[in-house]
C-alpha cells in the first residue's frame, strides 16, 4: 500500500489544466499551490489505462487509482477502476435516460454496499461554480441526515435525496454554451465529500472510488469521452 493511501484523503479538490485539450496535464489541489494529484488521460491506445492518478503534482508519485478502457456489453458501458489492489466496476446504461451510473464497494469486511451516481444541478452544486451542472453520489442503503424524510429540493435536509436517500460526495462543472457543448475541449472539475464520505466513517478507499468515478463520468458527460477503444473515445454527438 502506498503510504498515500494512509494520509488523509482531501474532502475538497479542484482540477488545475497545462492548457485546453484533452491532452493537457491535469493537477487536482486544494487550490494552486496544494496539489494533491496528478491526472494522465489516454483516450486513444486500447492498450494502456483510460486514466491513472498519481500522488502528489507529478508523474513521479505512486500510481494510486486506475481507471481500465470501457467495455460495451449489449448496451451497457462496463468500467474496472483499480484502487488498492481492489478492482470494481462502474456500470451505466446507454439508454438510461436518468444516466445514473452506479457500483458495489466492500465497506469493511462484510459489507457491501451500492452507490450510485445521479445528476443534479439543485443545492449540492451550486456554490462550486455560477452556473453548474454535476452528479451527486448517492449511498443506496441509507437514510439522509433528514431521517429519510426526503421531498422536494427547497424542502429537504442538506445532503439528502428526494427519495430519503445520504449524499455522500458531488461533482461539478459549468454549464456550456451550444458553440463549445461538443467540442473536445477541457472543462472545469470540482469535487467534494459529503456526509459520511466526508467524516471519513467510509473509510479511505471509499474516498479514492468517489473520486476515482467522479472522474470516469466527467470525461463521460462533460469531455465526450466514453473510453470504449472502438469508438475512437469520442460519444456520439
Amino acid at each position: 500500500m502506498s503510504s498515500a493511501m494512509e494520509a488523509e484523503f482531501p474532502t475538497y479538490l479542484k482540477a488545475f489544466f497545462s492548457g485546453h485539450l484533452v491532452t493537457s496535464d491535469i493537477r487536482l489541489g486544494v487550490h494552486a499551490h496544494d496539489l494533491r494529484f496528478t491526472v494522465l488521460i489516454d483516450p486513444f491506445s486500447k492498450k494502456r489505462p483510460l486514466l491513472l492518478l498519481y500522488d502528489g503534482p507529478t508523474y513521479d508519485g505512486d500510481v494510486l487509482v486506475r481507471i481500465g478502457k470501457t467495455k460495451d456489453h449489449l448496451g451497457t458501458y462496463l468500467t474496472g477502476i483499480e484502487v488498492n489492489n481492489t478492482t470494481i466496476t462502474l456500470t451505466n446504461r446507454k439508454d438510461d435516460m436518468y444516466r445514473r451510473h452506479i457500483f458495489t464497494l466492500e465497506l469493511g469486511e462484510s459489507r457491501r454496499e451500492k452507490f450510485e451516481w445521479r445528476p443534479t444541478e439543485g443545492n449540492e452544486v451550486h456554490d462550486m461554480f455560477k452556473h453548474a451542472k454535476g452528479f451527486k453520489l448517492v449511498r443506496l442503503k441509507s437514510k439522509g441526515p433528514g431521517d429519510g424524510k426526503g421531498g422536494k429540493r427547497d424542502e429537504r435536509h442538506i445532503d439528502e435525496t428526494s427519495d430519503g436517500k445520504e449524499v455522500v460526495a458531488v461533482w461539478a462543472t459549468e454549464k456550456c454554451s451550444l458553440l463549445t457543448k461538443f467540442v473536445p475541449t477541457m472543462k472545469p472539475f470540482k469535487f467534494e465529500l459529503r456526509a459520511s464520505g466526508k467524516t471519513g466513517d467510509l473509510g479511505n478507499d471509499f474516498a479514492y472510488f468517489a473520486l476515482a468515478t467522479a472522474l470516469k463520468i466527467w470525461l463521460f458527460e462533460s469531455l465526450r469521452i466514453d473510453g470504449v477503444p472502438s469508438s475512437l473515445s469520442l460519444v456520439d454527438g
